[in-house]
């Protein structure tokens, strides 16, 4: 897919519908950081949402359509990720007025502005806030619960369950290493979203635990595994919960149990 051939073809029809207002693009490509296997994002603002959910041939008509996923995003607005043929883009659609005094915390690029509400937006990198303790506790909680089921399922020789916990338990890994690199790099150090760019990122130590913490199908691996990633967790939860404050967890008494569960009975 040839992506300034197709945006173009987007402002072209945008042009000619007069529900659809203005046209922005959001994400690596706006801020000049795109990899060549980058997405496109853009967001279309319109007074008449339904009319473009209605008729999908605006998108469908940029390129060979793959697959799609029809979703909303985290406020609601509906999402349209398009799978194409050597490319994909991702619209939002979102409410005309929306754009009235927007803020961005990262790059974007007004492809078309019909009514000049583009003029109003500014761009304010975000200051994440420090976890609250109830936040903290939910994480940590969350974690070793993760992670002492996934040790029940390496012995019970469930292999399939003990992937979907270990990916509960990742989920939380990730969180924490978010806290602990805003913690001592500042509230606006930014994580980027699932991970990614993490090469870019991520402490180089931090990177190098990461490798120990996945595996395949096999319990002696899995086990493996699994340590290495609540040693990481524990590291991490510990490090930050002193930079914030907060009281130490009894991560020694459920690491004890992690290790009776995974002593249990043969894998």
């Amino acid at each position: 897919m040839d992506y300034g051939q197709a945006l173009s073809a987007l402002v072209s029809w945008a042009e000619g519908r007069r529900e659809v207002r203005t046209l922005v693009l959001t994400g690596s490509a706006a801020a000049g950081s795109a990899h060549p296997l980058s997405d496109r994002d853009v967001q279309v603002f319109t007074t008449d949402p339904a009319a473009l959910l209605d008729d999908e041939s605006w998108w469908a008509g940029l390129g060979e359509v793959l697959v799609v996923e029809r979703l909303e995003d985290g406020d609601g607005n509906p999402t349209r990720l398009v799978y194409y043929a050597g490319g994909k883009i991702d619209f939002t659609l979102l409410p005309a007025g929306a754009l009235e005094n927007k803020t961005y915390d990262r790059s974007y690029t007004v492809l078309l502005d019909k009514d000049g509400s583009a003029a109003t937006t500014s761009l304010v990198p975000e200051e994440v806030a420090a976890p609250s303790r109830e936040e903290f506790d939910e994480s940590v909680h969350w974690a070793w619960a993760a992670a002492l089921m996934t040790a029940k399922a390496i012995v019970r020789d469930e292999p399939w369950s003990a992937k979907l916990r270990d990916q509960d338990l990742k989920e939380e890994l990730l969180r924490m290493i978010e806290w602990d690199h805003r913690a001592r790099y500042g509230p606006a150090f930014d994580t980027r979203y699932l991970g990614t760019r993490l090469r870019a990122w991520m402490d180089e130590d931090v990177q190098a635990e990461l490798e120990q913490c996945w595996s395949g199908f096999g319990a002696p691996e899995t086990e493996r595994a699994l340590l290495a990633t609540v040693t990481l967790y524990r590291r991490l939860a510990e490090r930050t919960a002193g930079r914030l404050g907060f009281p130490v967890f009894g991560h020694e008494r459920v690491a004890a149990e992690l290790h009776t569960i995974l002593r249990s009975g043969p894998k």
